[in-house]
């Protein structure tokens, strides 16, 4: 019936459900008080929360009495339906109310209603996908219908009592019915048809907390199944259910706004990026090893990004791999074997990465790997005021190179997150990278620029990190917000160092790059491009780190504000002058930021740098409930 529609489908029809609330004053003849408070509390919630959300949905021309016993079957096939009685029943209205006229639950026993309603919601949804806002009104409306059938039965006995008496069958069964379903509750109903048609769980968002989620029975069952070593945030644990834009929901739908996650680097389900990912999904996902174009046209607009020669991609499933083959391809590339790393780095969680990531050794460095000191104007080795300070870092690299060399092990390649994340984002000396790669380049090393916390126009300048750093990289690693969230990681590189690669060795990821995954690729880069956020990163930013700054009068805990785009470091300490570090302080300071309804974390090497990354959507209203929070959070502290 979509598309069809006449003037005689607007009716006034009693048993339209979007007319059920003018039977609100003929439950009076409902004899029994109990059953008639229930019906009335019904229709009245109908009234006020209901109708206004039904609007908003699907219609089209239904039956709107089409149960069980306006069904004709084949007595030797009965599940299958040869004819459909009662068309004087046709009404516009909400498609989904057509599963609260099929239910038929006044027939159920208690112990079934739910398994009923489940299997009759989980059907209709394999033939007409349900939407968000359909599932969660099936429990009102299932209700609506109950109420407006016993409603109608007792009037009808009072003003008709001729009336066909199959009806007056009907009318005990629904009032339990009715009476059993607000026992069981909106919100077990709800949950379990969302479970029952793969929908994720729900979240109220902007719904009043009435009380904190206990997260006993989770964290058992997660450390049952995922064991006791996977970390978690904050000291009491936080429950998230849903996120939309710069906000994330518990499951009591208290929102908190995100100002740490980078993944999400357009938002959270980012409405062109999901719509990417549904359609592809519902046409074709796919491995590389067929043609199709949906690979080919996001490589070349990703490449377009990138200037000079670096021409090339190789499509993976995350960070950690890109870094893992960028690795692979550079020592393939070079003949060499030893890593250049910054101390405190974070690549990737493979055996090679592992290697890379410092931050994370705990029992020192593989014999072909060397770090270099953190250039850190702050609390560094050099500090600001320091003539030449970025050729004194530098400096370090020629004795890292050196010590390699004393193994008999030459640099493939000096691997860096541009962003310097995992070092505290200090503030780098201009030109500090550009040397550092020069001295590796004239041994025969590669640079291989790690973009997974730097790119995407997170720094506010361009879309990548290192030309922020007035790099030239031979390859370049791209993970997380690739995507926005979509398992996607990007090798991007010369074409004679893939080759060099591919040449030696068969190299495939099954669902690197696969069309779905392409598809939320290229719908991120729609988003920064169309919406402005690397100007918007630079601009917020800006504005963030000033107002951060004019807190420290205020708060002597603050030692030093730095960072770039919507890359930004407050570094915590005991002493402005001793530069003490707040280590326990910042993670008092991380708690009670979700306290105030704001998530950010910590980094570096003495845990005391609150960490603040949040997606690029991030506006000045978000920047001043970000500050205040952390205003109020330093007074209690």
């Amino acid at each position: 019936m979509r598309g069809f529609f006449h003037t005689h489908a607007r009716q006034a029809h009693p048993w339209d459900i979007m007319r059920s609330v003018e039977l609100r004053p003929h439950t009076s003849h409902i004899a029994d008080s109990a059953d008639r408070m229930n019906v009335e509390q019904v229709l009245d919630t109908m009234q006020a929360e209901i109708l206004p959300r039904l609007r908003r949905l699907r219609h089209q021309v239904i039956h709107a009495d089409a149960h069980a016993q306006n069904m004709l079957t084949d007595a030797h096939m009965p599940q299958s339906i040869t004819g459909i009685l009662d068309f004087g029943d046709m009404v516009f209205a909400p498609l989904v109310t057509g599963i609260a006229i099929a239910a038929d639950l006044e027939r159920a026993a208690p112990d079934e209603l739910m398994m009923s309603l489940c299997a009759l919601v989980a059907g209709y949804d394999r033939v007409i996908p349900l939407e968000e806002d359909e599932i969660d009104l099936i429990y009102d409306l299932v209700l609506a219908r109950l109420a407006a059938t016993s409603a109608i039965i007792a009037w009808r006995k009072e003003m008709t009592p001729d009336q066909p008496a199959y009806l007056h069958e009907y009318e005990a069964p629904c009032l339990e019915s009715i009476a059993n379903l607000l026992r069981i509750g909106r919100e077990k109903v709800r949950d379990e048809l969302r479970a029952a048609c793969r929908f994720p769980s729900y979240s109220p968002i902007n719904a009043e907390v009435q009380s904190e989620e206990n997260n006993e029975a989770l964290l058992a069952r997660r450390q049952r199944v995922l064991g006791p070593g996977l970390s978690l945030f904050y000291s009491e644990p936080l429950h998230i259910e849903r996120g939309r834009g710069v906000w994330l929901y518990n499951a009591q739908g208290k929102a908190y706004l995100d100002a740490y996650n980078n993944v999400p680097v357009v938002g959270h389900c980012h409405t062109h990026v999901v719509q990417a990912i549904a359609r592809q999904s519902a046409a074709l996902n796919i491995n590389t090893r067929y043609l199709y174009r949906g690979i080919l046209d996001y490589a070349e607009r990703l490449v377009s990004l990138f200037p000079g020669d670096l021409s090339v991609c190789l499509f993976v499933n995350s960070g950690s791999e890109a870094v893992d083959i960028a690795w692979r391809m550079a020592q393939s590339y070079t003949g060499q074997r030893g890593a250049l790393v910054m101390e405190d780095a974070y690549h990737g969680i493979t055996e090679a990465t592992w290697h890379l990531s410092t931050s994370k050794m705990k029992n020192g460095l593989a014999t072909h790997v060397q770090t270099l000191l953190t250039p850190d104007p702050y609390r560094g080795k050099f500090r600001h005021g320091v003539a030449n300070i970025a050729e004194l870092y530098a400096a370090d690299a020629q004795r890292a190179i050196g010590d390699l060399h004393q193994g008999g092990i030459k640099p493939a390649a000096f691997i860096v997150d541009t962003a310097f994340a995992s070092n505290g984002i200090p503030d780098v000396p201009k030109g500090y990278l550009a040397a550092v790669s020069e001295m590796v380049h004239l041994v025969g090393g590669l640079l291989i620029a790690d973009e997974i916390q730097a790119g995407f126009g997170r720094m506010g300048t361009h879309w990548w990190g290192y030309m922020g750093h007035a790099l030239n990289p031979d390859i370049v690693t791209l993970g997380k917000p690739v995507g926005n969230g979509y398992p996607l990681g990007v090798i991007v590189t010369r074409p004679e160092i893939l080759s060099t690669l591919v040449d030696r060795t068969s190299i495939f990821s099954s669902y690197g790059g696969n069309p779905v995954a392409c598809a939320a690729g290229m719908a991120t880069i729609d988003v920064i491009e169309n919406e402005d956020l690397i100007d918007n990163a630079a601009r917020i930013g800006g504005y963030l780190r000033e107002g951060l700054r004019a807190l420290m009068p205020r708060h002597d805990w603050i030692g030093d504000v730095r960072g770039m785009g919507l890359l930004i470091a407050v570094e915590l300490v005991r002493d402005r002058t001793t530069l003490e570090p707040a280590r326990e302080e910042t993670q008092q300071i991380l708690d009670l930021m979700r306290e105030n309804g704001v998530l950010i974390g910590s980094e570096g090497r003495l845990a005391n740098v609150l960490k603040i990354r949040p997606p690029l959507i991030f506006t000045r209203e978000h920047a001043d409930l970000l500050i205040d929070a952390l205003d109020r959070s330093l007074a209690a502290l």
